[in-house]
Parts: structure tokens; sequence; C-alpha cells
């Protein structure tokens, strides 16, 4: 689990969170926007970390909230909230990742890699995050469906049951594209 959705459940327990969702069903701006102040980081990490672009993101949470609210009598109060705003959320993304072909934009990823080989320490580099951004950096050069279930299940910390809720792939579906992104991305890496 994310630490996102823990601060979340930490602020809002259940109970309260069903009666914010009632009050805005009955039009309550108020009670809405008490739910977007406590989920939209949230919302932007994720959409931050597949789209790989600050205003895209920004622009991802508005149109994710935006659906929550014109939909919000269908939540199904059974289900976990966050689960579904990240479905939406994720859903926004992909449509957006299919359309426009994200891929890194901001030079060649094997410059970075040579980079950070030809650097002194390379050991302290990668401590120091580096590799972490090359990493983030590679997922760009994924399929849609590929980046969405790495950032979900690795940089969101999500289980494979939490993901399949979300994007409405089968288990083996999710999996395959993990094995597949992470096949990719460690070749990419092998090669250095």
């Amino acid at each position: 689990m994310s630490y996102n959705i823990q601060i979340v459940l930490k602020e809002m327990d259940q109970s309260t969170l069903n009666n914010l969702i009632e009050l805005s069903m009955q039009n309550d701006d108020k009670a809405f926007r008490q739910i977007v102040e406590n989920y939209q980081s949230m919302i932007y990490s994720l959409a931050f970390r597949l789209l790989c672009n600050e205003e895209e993101a920004k622009d991802t949470v508005q149109e994710t909230f935006i659906r929550v609210w014109i939909n919000l009598a269908k939540y199904q109060t059974d289900k976990t909230f966050s689960t579904w705003l990240y479905k939406i959320a994720t859903n926004l993304c992909l449509d957006k990742l299919k359309s426009s072909k994200h891929f890194y934009q901001n030079g060649n990823i094997d410059e970075t890699l040579n980079n950070l080989i030809a650097s002194e320490n390379v050991e302290q580099t990668i401590i120091n995050s580096e590799l972490g951004n090359i990493i983030h950096r590679l997922t760009n050069e994924l399929t849609p469906k590929q980046k969405v279930v790495f950032t979900l299940r690795y940089l969101e910390g999500l289980e494979v049951d939490e993901i399949v809720q979300i994007t409405g792939m089968t288990p083996g579906k999710i999996k395959s594209n993990l094995f597949l992104a992470r096949q990719t991305i460690r070749i990419k890496l092998e090669k250095y």
C-alpha cells in the first residue's frame, strides 16, 4: 500500500468518508472539497509518475475529480474509495499515454546511462537515487499498459488484486505485463 493512501486512511475513516460522499451526492460543495483535499496528492503522484509532466498531471487530477463528481452515485461503498479513484485516474492517464505516445523525450536514455557509468563513483551515484531516476525514465519506454501496471505495483506499492480492480485486467495479464516491463528495463540496464 502506498504511503499516500496510508495518510488518507489515517485522516479520514470510512464512516466520515461515507458521510462526505453522501453529502456530495446532495450537491454539497464543501463536502466534496474535503474529499478532493484528502485525495488529490495521491492522484497527482500517480499521474505525474505515469505522465512525467507536471501540467498533464495537474490536468489529470482535475479531470479525475470532475469524473468523480459526475459519477459519485455510481461509487459502490463496499469497494475501497482510493481504488476507485486510482481506477479513474489510471484510465485517464492510460488514454493520454496511448494518444500522445509518451516516450522519454528529454534526451537519449543510452546517453544518460553512459554518463552514469562514466562517473567516478558509480556505487555512490546509484545510492544517491540515479538508478531510481533511470528506471523511472525507462518506464517511459514501456507500452502504456506495462507502464501502468509497473507504476501501480512498484512505484505506488499496490498489490496485484488492487491493480485488477483498477485496470480491469486479469491477474495473469498484470503479471505478464509486469514480467515484460521488468524484462525491458533489465535488458536496458544490463547493457551497461
